[in-house]
């Protein structure tokens, strides 16, 4: 009884959960308490450690600024990086109490749409500060990371199901593959996840966003090669007509020295879906047959702030839904995050069942085996409890539109409603500034203060002057209750 006292005693003080915080935080409009939260939390080790750091890192990108987020989006990755080279799935049974484990007691690893938007976010910020060569960097690890996603699953998959057998079979010798057949995993997905099928529809988990704003990025940087291939990507993935306009407009440079001047729009709207949990009985064998709960996560839709935008006069055209990216890779994690669950209710219904039965026959005392039978009880409900953590600050869609540089101005409309407006002028001397306020930023982030962090972030206002003489590239973040707009290439 002792032990299952400490087991209870164990998951009851392992198992946070700040993401309900997060999303009060966000949801509320409040970025600044937001960031406080997500600093805090990333800075002190726990199970959401990796969480909070992205978290932070992808705020402070699209609420603050993008180049401030270089220190927090390095510090996530790298965390990131850890996870998936131990495995984001099979890497979770290194713990001896895996399989005992409340899940949301186990460190969180991640996915891999998130370590690529990491280094998508690094890429921009870099560039808007000039730094070329780090952006270029940062970009093909964006795209070498989503394109080596669908092979790295196929054997992920496969390692961690093993794994998770393995791990249970060394407790008690019970037969778990037994209980674990592909047809019972299929049945869960059919009866509970029949319509993630339609929704999940980025099979290859390439984001096209990630390839689409690396050509531009590209193409302004005169590698033309590189562009026509990450447009070529993008495009085939999108089917939208201005990135068929775009590879247009890159042939012409590269077939003629003079040619006029844009400004690329990349607009990211709402926030992304979000994880829930149901409970659900299922029928295993165990010496006979028993039904067992199995606590599971499920994808709510995410939410849109608009759905249409118009930049000046043109529509924008969306080119992915993040939502949809999201659920593609939990879908492809799904059977074994069921193949878990199940291993996971049985050996704590052996377990809680073993010593139920030893102390009653040891106490002889119907009292003692009423406690004994609660704190089972007790323990079997902590420990079978949905993890619901995901990245709740992530947009849900990215759209994109071009303006020549000809225009008076860049209007970025919502549903009709104007968001924000740049003008341009031939007086180009943003990226000076920025370059001011990146290694401002960067003495604070030495000093360890975060007062000094808000009070700088306060003083820092959005541009709204664009340079008519170069290529730019304009980030777009749409809230709540606002929509912050930042230079990513352009002087």
């Amino acid at each position: 009884m002792r032990f299952i006292i400490s087991i209870l005693f164990l998951v009851l003080c392992a198992c946070s959960n700040n993401t309900q915080y997060v999303k009060k935080d966000f949801d509320s409009s409040n970025y600044t308490k937001l960031y406080k939260t997500l600093y805090t939390n990333a800075n002190k080790s726990s199970n959401e450690t990796l969480l909070m750091q992205m978290q932070l890192g992808y705020t402070t990108f699209g609420v603050f600024r993008p180049s401030f987020a270089i220190f927090d989006l390095d510090t996530a990755e790298r965390k990131f990086n850890q996870n998936q080279q131990s495995g984001l799935l099979s890497g979770i049974f290194s713990n001896v109490g895996a399989t005992f484990s409340n899940d949301r007691a186990i460190a969180y690893r991640g996915y891999i749409y998130e370590g690529t938007l990491l280094n998508l976010y690094k890429a921009m910020a870099y560039s808007s500060i000039g730094d070329d060569v780090s952006a270029r960097v940062e970009f093909n690890r964006a795209n070498d990371r989503q394109r080596s996603a669908k092979d790295y699953y196929q054997k992920e998959i496969a390692k961690a199901n093993q794994k998770a057998i393995e791990s249970a079979n060394q407790r008690d010798n019970a037969h778990y593959e037994n209980n674990v057949k592909d047809s019972d995993i299929e049945s869960i997905l059919n009866e509970k996840y029949s319509n993630l099928k339609n929704f999940a529809i980025y099979k290859d988990l390439i984001n096209p966003s990630v390839s689409y704003i690396s050509g531009i990025f590209f193409m302004i940087d005169r590698d033309y090669a590189k562009s026509v291939d990450l447009l070529k990507e993008a495009y085939g993935i999108s089917n939208a007509r201005i990135i068929a306009e775009d590879m247009q407009i890159l042939q012409e440079r590269i077939e003629y020295q003079d040619y006029p001047k844009f400004t690329w729009v990349v607009i990211e709207d709402g926030n992304i879906a979000r994880k829930n949990g149901i409970v659900i009985s299922q029928p295993v064998f165990i010496n006979r047959i028993n039904f067992i709960n199995l606590a599971l996560p499920i994808l709510e839709n995410g939410n849109p702030r608009f759905n249409s935008y118009q930049v000046n006069n043109d529509y924008a055209y969306k080119i992915v839904s993040l939502s949809q990216i999201f659920a593609s890779e939990f879908e492809k994690q799904l059977p074994t995050i069921i193949t878990r669950a199940i291993i996971s209710a049985i050996a704590k219904f052996v377990s809680t069942q073993i010593i139920d039965s030893s102390v009653s026959q040891l106490s002889g005392n119907d009292s003692i085996g009423l406690l004994s039978g609660a704190i089972s009880a007790l323990t079997f409900k902590a420990l079978t409890s949905v993890d619901d953590r995901s990245s709740v600050v992530l947009p849900d869609s990215v759209w994109i539109a071009r303006v020549e540089n000809t225009s008076d101005n860049v209007a970025v409309y919502g549903n009709g409603r104007l968001l924000t407006k740049m003008t341009f002028s031939d007086e180009c001397n943003s990226m000076n500034n920025r370059k001011k306020d990146f290694e401002s930023f960067r003495k604070i982030v030495k000093d360890g203060k975060l007062s000094d962090r808000i009070s700088f972030f306060k003083k820092n206002v959005y541009e709204n002057v664009l340079c008519r003489k170069t290529d730019n590239i304009i980030y777009v973040r749409v809230l709540k209750n606002m929509a912050t707009n930042f230079i990513i290439k352009g002087d």
